[in-house]
């Protein structure tokens, strides 16, 4: 080969390298624009279809005062805001009550403010939080409208939507637990230890630990701290503590012994103790002393319960009598030698009580017996009270604040033994 031919095919080789550079450059920027026509013609369609499946607007939130001061500290500041009657939330405020005052909380549908979706009845010293309330922001999504809250203490009544056209999901997080619902009702109180939710219709789920318990009208379960979910059992609450006597009087009960005298101290009082009785621990109340003046024996527990939550609230107990020296109960019907007395404040804030008396010993002629009845001597009678919470005369109680039960009169000798007041 010549000097020329090289020197030619030389020329040619270096000219053909960047032709060859150009290409593969252009056959790599045609595959990206292809990738990228590929990803648009793909996710263009697909992040529309979630957007209009996935986007969400925000549900209106009220909430209104129904007793006391209700505070609502706002998201964006650490201010509190008094509830005078009603107050839009947003997502982050947080609802505040005290032990004078509860509140109303309602959900509703953006073009329905009239009727609520939900409501939340939050109860005397209770902290809830609005964590999220949304509803679709198209109509071709089958998401359903859901609302988020957390109660960090306190009591909660929770009642979901009955509207089948616009269902509501409620969750309601507390620090041990996770209760969600629909279109049921639930009961939920949290203190430091434990969260107790109760079922009141439809059905509640209950989620901790990894481990999920779908409660029943009727039904309830208990999640301590670190805990998973009690098995449901019967809903129902026995609010008196050591009302068998199994322990001692005290410290549960305070026993109490009151003398109507110039001088007391020159007067025989009661004594109350607690005694075997037929197989049974019970409270003994006696008094033998001087004739003719008013005392009274017996012990007193504080219960301070809030019952609103409850369908029902019955007492039982039982009587014994053995003597009694004032008969009947005396001229104003309120001297029986055994009787039991719950102190409430209704639902506005009024203190009410109850009373009931047992005798064995008929009264004078003309003498009232009210609110008592008499019942047969030495055997142990088994006594159960009207329905507190269905009654159509007694008001309705929020709170049960006490409960006595004491020998009144003259001279006496009587037992009680299995008392129970139970809220189901």
């Amino acid at each position: 080969m010549t000097i020329a031919e090289q020197s030619n095919q030389t020329v040619q080789q270096s000219t053909s390298k960047p032709y060859e550079g150009v290409g593969r450059q252009a056959w790599i920027l045609l595959w990206i624009a292809f990738g990228i026509f590929t990803i648009l013609l793909v996710g263009i369609p697909f992040t529309l279809n979630w957007y209009l499946h996935n986007a969400t607007s925000a549900l209106p939130v009220r909430v209104e005062g129904i007793r006391g001061t209700t505070l609502v500290v706002k998201s964006e500041s650490e201010d509190a805001t008094a509830v005078i009657e009603t107050l839009d939330m947003q997502e982050g405020d947080t609802i505040r009550t005290d032990d004078t005052s509860r509140a109303n909380v309602s959900i509703y549908a953006p073009d329905k403010l009239s009727d609520s979706l939900a409501t939340i009845q939050l109860r005397s010293n209770s902290e809830l939080m609005l964590e999220q309330a949304r509803t679709p922001h198209f109509s071709m999504s089958d998401n359903p409208n859901h609302a988020n809250f957390d109660l960090s203490v306190g009591r909660a009544r929770v009642t979901g939507s009955a509207d089948d056209e616009t269902p509501l999901q409620i969750t309601i997080s507390t620090p041990h637990t996770i209760v969600r619902l629909r279109d049921g009702s639930a009961a939920i109180a949290v203190d430091n230890d434990s969260t107790e939710v109760n079922a009141r219709s439809g059905e509640v789920e209950v989620i901790a630990q990894g481990r999920m318990v779908v409660l029943n009208a009727g039904r309830q379960s208990t999640v301590a701290l670190g805990e998973p979910p009690s098995d449901p059992q019967a809903s129902s609450k026995n609010l008196v503590i050591n009302g068998d006597f199994s322990q001692p009087l005290e410290p549960a009960w305070k026993p109490e012994s009151d003398v109507d005298a110039a001088d007391p101290s020159k007067v025989t009082d009661g004594n109350v103790s607690i005694v075997n009785s037929g197989g049974r621990q019970a409270a003994y109340f006696v008094r033998e002393g001087e004739e003719g003046i008013h005392t009274e024996t017996g012990i007193t527990q504080q219960i301070d319960a809030d019952v609103l939550d409850y369908d029902s609230l019955i007492l039982r107990m039982d009587a014994r009598l053995i003597s009694q020296s004032l008969q009947g109960g005396g001229i104003q019907s309120s001297e029986f030698p055994l009787m039991v007395r719950i102190d409430f404040l209704d639902v506005y804030g009024k203190p009410q009580f109850w009373t009931r008396g047992f005798y064995i010993v008929d009264p004078v002629a003309n003498w009232p017996i009210r609110d008592g009845e008499k019942i047969p001597s030495f055997v142990w009678y088994e006594y159960e009270s009207p329905d507190f919470l269905n009654s159509p005369t007694f008001p309705r109680p929020q709170t049960v604040t006490s409960i006595r039960v004491y020998a009144s009169g003259h001279n006496y000798r009587s037992q009680a033994s299995g008392i129970e007041l139970i809220a189901r």
